[in-house]
């Protein structure tokens, strides 16, 4: 039986413990024991201010702290000083997820196979490879020596981490779960105080990266560059953009250059590869990427005018592995009470200081990822003896830098990374077999704007800060790796704005853009050093269509003709295709004409469900079906009593929403899915079209849905048997699979939630899986549930799980004087413990859709306080 923790055996309204900051190494339990009890007996000092002497070390707390934890499981911090609220936030976040905690620093540290073996080698190789702890220390050294006094906000944060790591080291405390013998049987070590940052490193990567879609691509196009004849990858479903119109530049008049370009540029070389091999190296290069995507994130503001109570509303749905426990935290910090600058409430990632998502006392703020491309991957040769790199037109030196990574039970693995400083490092064969990359005899060169100390972390302490939108958009403008689309609002206004170091890649007319492997003999495709200016990123207030929204979809309208070559200038081109951007844009457009919108419509359109594919699609499988009595090549398909039903089913009796009771729904996902596996299966190849699915099924279906729908110029060359044979082959395999699997292909059978929903797992396992839970949603709606169709036999899966999806859902709006109002929910509860009852306490209302208030103000707080901790400084 685990132990209790002394926090536990008192009064869970009023429990007081001193944070020992002493390690257990220098003092006996009895000490430390003694030592809390004499401080615990009321020493009121009256120091307001922390009295630092190291910027390394923290100097203890100024005053007491007040920890009030609401009925959420959310805890509100209230301190004298923001050094004592971070170390107070430090504390309370190792109480509640310090094994969660533990595992990501592992992560970023690229330590994990530690602890949790073999499984987790290439995650730490890349870890290794991209140097995230180098460049997390640096980071930490550049805020350091720019902005002390934010440096000073982390060390804090990670001394009230490591206070807590004391107490479980010093037997004050339990042992988290996770830990303990006969689970991982590993004791949680010190934090350093550059780990924040390594994290961040490790987030704004995945926030960043565009490597597995460069790479895949670059497959693609080496394996079947037929098919990329006959698609065009960069052109989206719908012509849906975030950047309002009236801040918008004119569509180019030029004609499409990218097709031309790779036409009459070099070819590669004929691709000959052992497909068990390269099916085999594509599934350990997704599996591995995995943790990385960003399925579908959504968030709007709408400019007072439109709204009820004639001030603004904005809303915030970010989608991110949906983990147990979550991958954020709810937390409130206050110290504007006492004199302090803070009052920031909403959402940190665990791991992080901070509130990164969330609202302070007057403005709220709002992110999703914007897929700028900031990596490339080139393909170069090197000198005979490998020393030297043939790089924009030089001969650059090649460094080899040495990695030792430990794994469990099986003693240490050395690896040997190569880089070619100021170019970027040679990926060698630790992500993908070079081979499928690059021509025999060449090398895959990789950059990222990333290898550098960057400011993340200081932008995130100037937005907890900001008293205005502009100020929010000064905070901004600190941002240099994270690509983030940002949404601001004040109680007057409205913004939205990116800032980003995207290299400046000349004209895109002039040479191929970047979308795959680029050609390191034209010495004009390495990164020259000149970013993109502010004017050519995305930013506007909106003040003629009054709202903005993104959707992970193109904020310009350069991917629009399917072409990335002819515009202005070059910023991306893997946007999500554009469904969810429609839906919002166009219920935005809706409620504005109506004016009056009021929160409650915001969490309407948050929980939204209707699937724009199946708006494109429905119309093509009943014109095909109609088609069956007069065309005598589709006899096959005539006299099929259960076919004529599954047909009105999906096309006459659903309502196009992908809800967990409806048959439609299921019946449409399975048909819709069985299609693109007839159109374009073949072309890929087996197992690439499974490594695709696997990697992104909305790219897909983006594809089949604009062959079959004529937005492809040339897709009738991938619709290999007619348009409607395939729709209907479709539909009647889809009719078998029913009837396989319910016994009966009719409405009533089945319903969408009895093979979809959202699987809540955990690196490790045990009690921390978070069990799998039927939910609404689909691949292409606002309320995103992407899934897996395929098992890894390359079969229709026996259940379609979501490990994706929004990670929690909010909407504010601001009272009378300023202060914003949320309302919001979140799966699956605030904390890491199976043993406490918030482990999985908001996972009901976050199925359902239903939101409740969060409490900012003292007295909204004290109205909802579940239990209460004193942390006090020591004698």
């Amino acid at each position: 039986m685990r132990r209790r923790s002394l926090l536990r055996l008192l009064s869970p309204t009023s429990r007081s413990l001193t944070r020992l900051r002493r390690s257990w190494r220098s003092l006996g339990l009895v000490s430390l024991l003694a030592a809390a009890a004499a401080t615990c007996s009321g020493d009121d000092r009256p120091e307001v201010m922390n009295k630092w002497v190291d910027e390394e070390v923290f100097p203890g707390l100024a005053a007491e702290v007040e920890v009030l934890i609401d009925t959420q499981g959310i805890p509100h911090i209230y301190a004298h000083t923001d050094y004592d609220v971070m170390y107070a936030a430090g504390y309370q976040a190792a109480t509640d997820r310090l094994f969660q905690m533990d595992l990501l620093r592992r992560r970023a540290l690229g330590r994990q196979a530690e602890v949790l073996g073999e499984e987790k080698l290439s995650e730490d190789t890349l870890s290794r490879l991209m140097d995230f702890p180098r460049w997390g220390r640096e980071g930490a050294a550049r805020m350091k020596a720019e902005e002390p006094e934010s440096y000073r906000l982390f060390v804090s944060w990670v001394a009230g981490v490591n206070a807590r790591i004391d107490e479980i080291q010093a037997g004050a405390a339990p042992l988290p779960y996770g830990f303990g013998a006969g689970e991982l049987n590993y004791a949680p070590e010190s934090w350093e105080n550059s780990d924040p940052f390594v994290i961040a490193k490790l987030f704004m990567f995945g926030n960043s990266t565009s490597l597995e879609n460069e790479m895949l691509a670059t497959v693609v196009e080496r394996l079947t560059p037929e098919l990329l004849e006959a698609i065009e990858l960069p052109r989206p479903a719908r012509q849906a953009f975030t950047v309002p119109p009236e801040d918008r530049p004119l569509p180019s008049a030029r004609q499409p250059t990218q097709a031309r370009l790779r036409a009459e540029g070099a070819k590669p070389a004929p691709l000959i590869i052992d497909p068990a091999r390269a099916e085999a190296s594509l599934r350990r290069f997704t599996s591995l990427m995995s943790a990385f995507r960003v399925q579908g994130s959504n968030n709007w503001a709408v400019a007072g005018r439109f709204t009820a109570n004639g001030r603004p509303l904005i809303c915030n749905d970010p989608h991110q592995p949906l983990q147990s426990p979550s991958l954020m935290y709810a937390l409130h910090l206050n110290t504007a009470d006492q004199g302090g600058t803070l009052d920031v409430v909403g959402f940190g990632f665990a791991g992080s200081p901070g509130v990164q998502l969330g609202h302070n006392k007057k403005v709220q703020w709002a992110a999703t990822t914007g897929f700028a491309d900031v990596m490339d991957l080139w393909s170069i040769t090197l000198s005979e003896d490998e020393t030297t790199a043939n790089v924009a037109g030089t001969q650059a030196p090649v460094v080899v830098r040495q990695e030792t990574i430990r794994v469990k039970d099986q003693g240490e693995r050395s690896i040997a990374i190569r880089e070619v400083p100021g170019y970027g490092l040679l990926v060698d064969d630790y992500l993908l077999e070079e081979v499928l990359l690059v021509d025999p005899g060449k090398k895959a060169l990789f950059n990222w704007t990333g290898f550098r100390p960057t400011s993340e972390p200081s932008a995130f302490v100037a937005m907890m800060k900001a008293g205005s939108v502009s100020e929010f958009e000064a905070a901004v403008d600190k941002m240099e790796v994270g690509t983030f689309n940002f949404i601001s609002a004040d109680a007057a206004d409205i913004s939205y704005r990116v800032n980003v170091l995207i290299p400046d890649r000349g004209d895109p007319s002039a040479r191929p853009m970047p979308l795959r492997v680029v050609d390191g003999a034209d010495v004009g495709s390495f990164w020259s050093g000149a970013w993109l200016p502010p004017e050519k990123l995305p930013r506007s207030r909106a003040p003629i269509t009054g709202f903005v929204a993104t959707a992970n979809n193109d904020p310009w309208g350069f991917t629009g003709d399917g072409d990335v070559g002819n515009d202005p200038w070059y910023y991306g081109t893997y946007y999500d295709p554009g469904y969810r951007g429609q839906r919002i844009e166009d219920e935005l457009k809706r409620l504005t004409a109506s004016g009056g919108i009021t929160p409650e419509a915001m969490q309407t359109l948050q929980t939204d469900v209707r699937s724009l594919l199946a708006e494109s699609m429905i119309p093509a499988l009943k014109a095909a079906f109609a088609k069956i009595e007069s065309d005598d090549s589709l006899a096959e398909f005539r006299g099929k009593p259960a076919l004529v039903a599954l047909h009105s089913l999906i096309t006459e009796e659903w309502d196009g929403m992908m809800r967990r009771d409806s048959s439609g729904a299921l019946a449409f996902h399975v048909w819709v899915h069985l299609l693109s596996r007839g159109v374009i299966a073949d072309d890929l190849g087996g197992f690439l079209y499974d490594t695709i699915l696997d990697a992104s099924a909305v790219y897909l279906l983006k594809f089949v849905d604009l062959a079959v729908n004529g937005g492809y110029p040339n897709g009738e060359q991938i619709l290999q048997g007619g348009r409607d044979r395939l729709l209907l082959s479709a539909l009647a395999e889809t009719e078998a699979w029913l009837s396989s699997n319910f016994g009966s292909s009719a409405a009533g059978a089945y319903t969408w939630g009895d093979r979809h929903g959202t699987d809540f797992r955990n690196s490790f396992g045990g009690d921390l899986y978070g069990g799998w839970v039927p939910t609404d949603g689909g691949e292409d709606t606002v309320n995103v549930s992407s899934t897996s169709f395929q098992d890894s036999n390359g079969q229709v899966a026996g259940r379609f799980d979501s490990t994706d999806g929004a990670i929690f859902r909010i909407t504010t709006g601001f009272d009378e004087d300023g202060t914003p109002r949320s309302w919001l929910n979140f799966p699956r509860g605030n904390s890491g413990d199976p043993e406490s009852k918030h482990w999985a306490d908001t996972l009901e209302d976050w199925v359902e859709g239903r939101y409740l208030p969060l409490a900012f103000s003292r007295e909204e707080v004290e109205a909802v306080r579940g239990s209460s901790v004193t942390i006090k400084p020591e004698a």
